[in-house]
């Protein structure tokens, strides 16, 4: 079962069932979700992020998808 971790008031991170990948969700007042992040665990320890599409197109072109 993915694990969840509140970061503040607005953002929740949700970890994977097999731990290798993390995504930084937005929570509107209504509680839907919007994904800002996914990151992506090494075997090293290190970790590439990146910020779906989606997110960049409600960046530049407002509105957006909402996930509850």
């Amino acid at each position: 079962m993915a694990k969840e971790a509140w970061m503040d008031n607005t953002h929740v991170r949700v970890t994977s069932e097999d731990g290798r990948t993390l995504y930084l969700y937005e929570v509107d007042t209504l509680g839907g979700r919007t994904c800002t992040e996914i990151a992506e665990r090494k075997p090293d320890g290190t970790a590439d992020a990146y910020i779906p599409a989606q997110a960049l197109d409600d960046l530049f072109w407002g509105g957006g998808r909402r996930h509850t």
